[in-house]
């Protein structure tokens, strides 16, 4: 099993737009992939986090999952209105494998 998290930092005061953001991307991304997304913000340590976690049976149905999305037109709009939204340099990726 993996898990793909996505964290990133939310500009001061955007934080309510950016979930609003998020659940927009996360439901067009199930309809392209199949896949839950699940969407977390920090509520201990720095304000204004947050992430979204997606679990895989393997890597190879991550890079399918990729593939899907960077050809589905409707994902790539939603990701331009993203702008404003993240502080620049934060957003990190991670897969981490269930052992």
């Amino acid at each position: 099993m993996i898990a793909f998290i996505r964290t990133v930092q939310t500009m001061p005061g955007k934080i309510g737009e950016t979930i609003a953001w998020a659940k927009e991307v996360v439901a067009i991304a199930k309809r392209g992939t199949g896949k839950e997304s699940e969407i977390s913000v920090s509520f201990g340590g720095a304000a204004g986090q947050m992430a979204w976690m997606v679990h895989y049976d393997n890597a190879g149905q991550v890079e399918e999952a990729a593939n899907k999305l960077l050809a589905d037109r409707e994902y790539l709009a939603a990701i331009g209105k993203a702008s404003g939204l993240f502080a620049a340099g934060t957003i990190h990726d991670q897969m981490w494998r269930r052992i």
